[in-house]
């Protein structure tokens, strides 16, 4: 009963990331095995969760999908707005297709390597929570009932948890990370995923704004159209993230007003470089 009382009191808060990765479940799923926490709320939570959380695709995905679609459809889509002005049509389309590649590039690396220092400061958080408990047991139980604190249990419940834990360092390094530190095992080859999500999605996204130029022969024309284009994708893709990020019960109004401010945001970008060139001409 102690443990059970203990693990509503911990699991059932609500201090996780909104955005968590499969590793995370899958862990938090093991802890509470390893604890024995198995009654039937943490079992149909744990199912829920799995099932509306990870039926598909990681959280973590969809984080880097709108990364990369928010920077594809706003800096290509500003570069080809800014190169119609010259009046080349192939121009356009060169320097478009150049930038996509660099950029989906410069940002697939970029999501490797802030994937990559994650997982390394993960494990070398680990590394020196496994030395720390390895030499000073009493070290261990400080931070446990530092973390125990804020949940208010009583001493005897504290000392029944702490020793119960002490069974199984891992479990202990795992609970101390976790719940002390703030830390989630990052997916295993996340840092690929990150990269590949990132870079394809910025390249996706700002080939839209290329599309038409392909069907065109006059540049004007072709601004004309990837103009109204991205106008809609840009409004599509703020109501979808929205959606996506905060959920479809936030209201009509908050969506409509997130796609509105997308479309802005993209306009102006696109606004401002078609017009510096057009004031260097």
């Amino acid at each position: 009963m102690v443990l059970v009382a203990l693990k509503k009191a911990i699991f059932g808060t609500e201090k996780q990331p909104l955005l968590r990765n499969n590793a995370s479940y899958a862990t938090m799923t093991d802890e509470e095995a390893r604890l024995g926490l198995t009654d039937d709320d943490t079992l149909s939570q744990g199912s829920g969760s799995s099932g509306s959380g990870n039926s598909w695709v990681s959280p973590r995905v969809v984080s880097d999908m709108i990364i990369g679609l928010s920077d594809g459809l706003t800096v290509p889509f500003a570069l080809t707005a800014g190169l119609s002005s010259l009046g080349d049509t192939k121009l356009v389309i060169t320097g478009g297709m150049a930038e996509l590649v660099a950029g989906a590039i410069s940002m697939g690396l970029g999501g490797y390597l802030a994937a990559k220092s994650e997982n390394d400061y993960y494990k070398s958080e680990c590394t020196k929570e496994r030395a720390v408990l390895k030499t000073e047991s009493s070290e261990g139980e400080s931070q446990i009932a530092d973390i125990l604190a804020q949940y208010n249990l009583s001493p005897e419940t504290t000392a029944s948890f702490t020793k119960d834990l002490q069974k199984n360092p891992t479990s202990m390094v795992d609970f101390i990370i976790r719940f002390g530190k703030g830390l989630e095992e990052p997916a295993e080859g996340r840092e690929f995923t990150s990269a590949m999500t990132i870079g394809l999605a910025y390249f996706f996204g700002g080939f839209i704004p290329l599309i038409p130029y392909f069907f065109t022969a006059h540049v004007d024309d072709g601004l004309m159209w990837s103009v109204i284009v991205m106008l809609i994708t840009l409004f599509i893709f703020g109501c979808t993230k929205t959606v996506i990020s905060l959920g479809s019960d936030v209201g009509r109004g908050c969506i409509t007003w997130n796609g509105i401010q997308m479309t802005l945001i993209g306009g102006l970008a696109a606004g401002a470089a078609w017009g510096l060139v057009k004031l260097i001409e």
